[in-house]
């Protein structure tokens, strides 16, 4: 099969498909197999992380995560102006008061629940010993007054989950003390291209060259041939070595990820309909799968989720992979046709698991820096590196490092790779630790994407367009291409 599709795309018939929102495919019974649908049902709205006790009995919980925000609460100011930097509309005092009350009632059915333990042990003791059946009867009322007390307490409780604990979920990751208000140039290679003639657009480039075609039934959809076919597997092949060079070792993950393991990663319940989430048809879809590619950080999440490593002297772990990734319906493919838009594309991915040691970061931070800024250099091709302000980061991203190229068509930079600085915010809702002597605790990740492919192809080929529609590559790519 792999044989097969590898000819395919020599061939020139290398098919990227992805529509912009549903993907609706009958079977022989009627069932939908895959729904990007934004239209939100029932059971969508609920958490697929965690499961509050409402729920216990008619869901399967994955994982749950470790929660304890008592830090985040500590100073509700600081992160409410944290939220507001990243331009979110969430009710920071809303929820820590609410996570107050939870706590507070939490307690309180404990308190409740040693006070019946310790009732029935009386009980016990005193029908043992054949002692004052009177006394019994009064410690069973109490008891029954307590189991009482105790149940009615479990449904605030379970009303107060809802709010609480999901809202405290949904608070995105501390901002690293370097992420700042506005976005901060670290390197400019050259400046912007400049052209004697009207630069075109990649989808011109590529339809003059008969290797790039845009489907008509979706403004995401495309078809890269030929030269641009060979191109693609290039660039990974150019990303992949030189990561591998540098010491991360090959990985292979899965393309779907569990819903639970997208909340993991900072996506809020409500918006998962929106990820290719793939949908079973009829009945309640408690653990429903997306489809996320295996270059992506679900899928590098996902494989540590609920993992021990069983020594600190393991660390930090460098995994890469080349693969598929598959983003969310947004207003990108519309704002920005082509590859520039598109929804699915190769990507060369990597992902490190550290100790939460502010050295050692700074360094491995540093390291995949330099390491990316390498690679770019090495085109030729003007390129910025960028720290991205609070407002562009990700709810998973404490801070975030983006390298972007310009488009002379569009007259916009875009981003062909971004390094992220996770921190321990995934591990603690996904449960990846590492083990110390008898302790354990979260380890911190870094997700690097390397390069957005589809975007490279574009931008490579607008930068390096001649007046006669044709585009001349890198010497780096051209050369490998020649090869073939």
């Amino acid at each position: 099969m792999m044989r097969c599709y590898q000819a395919a795309r020599l061939a020139g018939r290398h098919l990227h498909r992805l529509c912009t929102h549903h993907w609706n495919f009958p079977t022989k019974t009627g069932k939908v197999l895959f729904s990007c649908s934004s239209e939100l049902s029932e059971e969508e709205v609920f958490s697929a992380l965690y499961i509050p006790g409402s729920r216990a009995t008619t869901a399967d919980g994955v994982v749950t995560p470790y929660l304890d925000f008592s830090k985040q609460f500590e100073d509700v100011a600081l992160l409410e102006h944290s939220v507001t930097q990243r331009c979110m509309n969430i009710d920071v005092n809303g929820i820590a008061r609410k996570w107050s009350e939870w706590k507070e009632l939490e307690k309180l059915r404990s308190d409740l629940e040693e006070k019946k333990a310790t009732l029935t042990k009386a009980v016990k003791t005193l029908q043992k010993n054949k002692k004052d059946k009177e006394q019994v009867n009064v410690l069973k009322e109490h008891g029954k007054k307590i189991r009482n007390e105790a149940k009615a307490l479990t449904q605030k409780i379970w009303d107060l989950e809802e709010v609480a604990v999901i809202g405290a979920l949904s608070l995105p990751n501390n901002l690293h003390e370097s992420t700042g208000t506005n976005d901060k140039l670290f390197f400019s290679l050259s400046k912007k291209p400049v052209f004697s003639f009207h630069p075109k657009s990649h989808i011109d480039l590529g339809s003059t060259s008969e290797e790039l075609e845009i489907v008509d039934n979706s403004p995401t959809a495309y078809y890269l041939k030929n030269r641009l076919a060979l191109l693609e597997l290039v660039c990974n092949d150019y990303f992949l070595s030189t990561m591998n060079n540098q010491g991360f070792s090959m990985m292979s993950n899965s393309d779907f990820v569990k819903a639970a393991i997208m909340e993991g990663c900072g996506i809020h319940s409500r918006d998962r309909p929106q990820h290719n989430r793939l949908s079973t048809g009829a009945g309640h879809d408690t653990t429903p799968l997306h489809l996320v590619g295996g270059g992506s950080l679900q899928a590098f999440s996902a494989y540590f989720t609920k993992q021990i490593i069983e020594k600190s002297d393991h660390l930090p772990i460098k995994v890469i992979t080349t693969g598929r990734n598959y983003s969310s319906s947004g207003p990108s493919s519309l704002t920005h046709p082509g590859l520039l838009g598109c929804r699915q594309s190769s990507v060369v991915d990597g992902f490190v698991l550290y100790e939460d040691v502010g050295v050692q970061e700074k360094t491995l931070l540093q390291d995949a820096m330099v390491m990316v800024t390498e690679c770019y250099l090495h085109l030729g091709v003007h390129f910025q590196m960028v720290q991205y302000s609070a407002k562009k980061l990700d709810v998973h991203e404490s801070a975030a490092v983006g390298f972007l190229m310009f488009s002379p068509h569009t007259g916009q930079y875009h981003e062909v790779a971004r390094i992220s600085l996770c921190g321990d915010y995934i591990s603690r809702r996904l449960w990846t630790l590492c083990r110390k002597d008898k302790s354990a605790s979260f380890v911190s990740m870094l997700h690097i994407r390397a390069c957005h492919t589809a975007h490279l192809l574009a931008l490579l080929m607008e930068n390096g367009q001649e007046e006669n529609g044709t585009y001349r590559l890198p010497g780096c790519l051209q050369s490998a291409v020649d090869s073939f």
